[in-house]
């Protein structure tokens, strides 16, 4: 009696007989001995209750019913190779890294290198977030981010991995734009453009208004912003001026932003944070951690 499911192994004997129209050729083709091969063909044409193959000494053609098989059958392969691959892909580890902005510039890149040497099969994704947003940490979508946060900011698991000093990002033609250094003292009169990462402490003032205050500032706000390039535009367009990490400095050079280094501000961290524990985010951590150490012993 003629079955209802197709053995797809014996279907990719049949393709391979039918695109080469030779049994010899099909066979060194699969690697199989020639006489299995006409085995496994008589084998599919009596599950299947037809004859796939019209075949004597001298040639092999398809019957209508081998043309339909040929024609389907290389969809059913495709689609099996296509599920097989996106099985072993949904069981391969993953992992989402987010940044903020300039946080990623000098650990990310390395830390990505070292993880992938000793994590190849995981799959890593990386995304910029907007300064201060956490809520795609929260929900899972991604699993660890380069932040400027603090422990004690947030909810989630938090660990510096470095510091670094802020300077001033000035328009170009301010009076202060020349200057080597300043101290906040200088900036007394001063609009600041801030970012929403600093106000997440909770019910306490903003870290940067309790430094402000510190140094007797009024913490005056001009405008806030969610990212490097729009801080530093509006600081070029005289909207304010910001303290922001060395790094910007480094790596955002603009003819229209000077950089000025502030000598009594509070350094700016590079720090990790995550939700959850897994294998591949351990290793992402400790790859960083690494990164980390190389680059405080010669900061590039």
């Amino acid at each position: 009696m003629p079955m209802d499911r197709l053995d797809l192994r014996l279907v990719e004997y049949f393709v391979a007989v039918a695109e080469e129209l030779h049994f010899a050729r099909a066979a060194e083709r699969l690697h199989i001995a020639q006489p299995s091969l006409s085995q496994q063909i008589r084998r599919l044409e009596q599950q299947l209750g037809v004859v796939l193959l019209d075949r004597n000494s001298r040639r092999v053609e398809l019957t209508p019913a081998g043309e339909v098989l040929l024609r389907d059958g290389r969809r059913l392969l495709a689609q099996s190779r296509r599920t097989a691959e996106a099985v072993r892909s949904a069981g391969a580890p993953r992992l989402t890294v987010g940044f903020y902005g300039s946080a990623g510039i000098a650990l990310l890149p390395d830390t990505l290198r070292d993880f992938g040497e000793h994590l190849p099969a995981c799959a890593v994704t990386v995304r910029e977030l907007p300064l201060g947003h956490l809520d795609d940490i929260f929900s899972g979508d991604v699993d660890i981010a380069f932040t400027r946060l603090f422990p004690g900011q947030t909810e989630l698991e938090t660990e510096v991995l470095l510091s670094e000093p802020r300077v001033v990002a000035l328009p170009v033609a301010h009076g202060l734009a020349t200057r080597t250094s300043v101290a906040f003292a200088d900036l007394s009169d001063e609009a600041f453009i801030t970012n929403p990462v600093d106000q997440a402490d909770g019910d306490r003032p903003p870290r940067w208004l309790t430094e402000q205050r510190r140094h007797k500032l009024r913490g005056r706000v001009a405008t806030r912003a969610t990212g490097v390039a729009e801080i530093l535009t509006l600081v070029a367009a005289k909207r304010g001026v910001c303290l922001v990490p060395i790094t910007v400095a480094r790596h955002y050079p603009r003819s229209d932003v000077a950089y000025v280094p502030v000598t009594d501000a509070d350094p700016a961290v590079i720090s990790l944070a995550w939700r959850t524990d897994s294998v591949a985010l351990t290793a992402f951590i400790d790859a960083a951690r690494g990164v980390a150490s190389r680059w405080t012993a010669s900061p590039g």
